[in-house]
């Protein structure tokens, strides 16, 4: 073998080194963005939990301390170093309630006095108050119709009753509204209020108090339309909606529920509930068709639609964005950085409540003077640290929804009035 055989084989051996590192290297890349990718979606994963694991055991206030916040300075509290424990001041029970008066006597053979048996006289009162109820009155209207015949039998007339919510139906007006309020006010639900009736000794099964909820519900719709066009008119709407369960043969299904309030700063308040099957964007896009205003909303894209026109402005919400960021920090591995967002949320908030019982024109001009540098100020810092985040990660996820509506979070210095 020459030298130019063992040249060419140095080549081809230095030429298979080189593939062979340029492949090495490309796995390394390739593993490496395998092993950030499992990382992302593992810390979404646990994220994930965290979040299914609060609701479950956690808190349900979202509640938080801000750290750094310019507050009053309160003067130094003095703890007095007395064992003996102060009680509890009672309440006054309301002024309004009725009250009934009991007294209570001596027999005369008390009132004679001990030292000197001369007779007592009375010289005041020691007056206590006891807060009680009587449980409600279940009692049975029995409607007589007169009727009426002319002596010569020509005809026979009936006198009229009052038209009744369900025709010939059993309930009464106070028992539908008893029925209902319990429900949807109070949260008891109809099988439980069907064996509450059991105790009264009255049978009515829960399928029955199910269809006067339904019959309830078509009598009341004219009532929900004039309400709807009054709620169409006003100025700005806030909504948001909500999965529910729903019944059904065999399984549960979801539902949606949407709600669309007036607060009443400028206008009657007004509060109305839509169910619909699933989360179509059509259901906002039905309800709405004719308002023009302002809309506080979350940046659900079934809304986009309505902001096309012009006629409906879109007013982010902040209290979303917080809860974004709230979420990650009250995981298992709490992000330094949602702490942070967490805290310049709390400075807006403080600022929004110093203005809160002012006109709402007076708190136009206050958020342009004190509220705007600190969202400005806000703004910057999300831009800035969102650099320093790996993609695809919760809190990437938070500074994104932040920032991608931004444009409508700002809009609530368009008006006094907005939220």
């Amino acid at each position: 073998m020459n030298v130019i055989e063992l040249l060419n084989i140095l080549a081809m051996k230095e030429s298979q080194n080189a593939q062979l590192l340029k492949q090495n290297n490309s796995l390394h890349e390739e593993l490496k963005k395998l092993t950030d990718s499992f990382n992302n979606q593992l810390a979404q994963l646990q994220s994930r939990i965290d979040q299914l694991l609060r609701i479950l055991y956690g808190k349900k206030s979202e509640k938080q301390k801000p750290v750094g916040l310019e507050t009053d300075k309160q003067p130094p509290r003095t703890v007095k170093n007395d064992s003996t424990s102060v009680p509890a001041i009672r309440k006054k029970l309301p002024a309004d309630l009725p009250r009934t008066e009991i007294h209570y006597e001596l027999p005369s053979a008390e009132l004679i006095c001990n030292l000197c048996n001369s007779t007592c006289h009375k010289i005041g009162e020691e007056i206590y108050e006891q807060l009680d109820i009587i449980p409600a009155k279940i009692f049975v209207k029995k409607h007589i119709k007169t009727k009426y015949g002319c002596k010569n039998g020509c005809c026979v007339k009936v006198a009229t009753m009052p038209i009744q919510p369900i025709p010939k139906g059993i309930p009464g007006p106070g028992l539908l509204a008893e029925v209902i309020v319990n429900k949807y006010q109070d949260a008891l639900p109809l099988y439980r209020q069907s064996l509450r009736f059991k105790r009264h000794g009255i049978d009515i099964p829960d399928t029955t108090m199910c269809d006067w909820v339904s019959q309830t519900a078509t009598l009341l719709k004219p009532l929900v339309e004039l309400m709807r066009i009054e709620l169409l008119n006003v100025s700005k709407i806030h909504t948001d909606d909500t999965p529910v369960p729903v019944l059904a043969k065999g399984k549960t299904k979801q539902g949606r529920l949407w709600v669309y309030v007036a607060d009443g700063v400028s206008c009657n308040p007004c509060t109305i509930y839509d169910y619909t099957p699933n989360r179509s964007q059509t259901a906002p896009q039905k309800f709405l068709g004719s308002f023009k205003g302002y809309l506080q909303a979350d940046a659900y894209v079934g809304y986009d639609k309505l902001y096309t026109s012009g006629d409906i402005i879109e007013v982010g919400c902040m209290a979303h964005v917080r809860r974004k960021f709230f979420e990650i920090a009250e995981s298992a591995n709490g992000d330094s950085l949602a702490l942070d967002a967490l805290n310049k949320i709390a400075v807006i908030y403080a600022i929004e409540a110093k203005c809160r019982n002012l006109h709402y024109q007076q708190r136009y001009h206050y958020r342009r003077i004190y509220l705007r540098d600190v969202y400005r100020k806000f703004r910057r810092w999300l831009i800035k640290k969102k650099k320093t985040i790996i993609p695809n990660t919760p809190i990437e996820k938070a500074f994104n929804y932040a920032l991608n509506h931004w444009r409508a979070l700002q809009n609530v210095f368009a008006d006094g009035r907005l939220e």
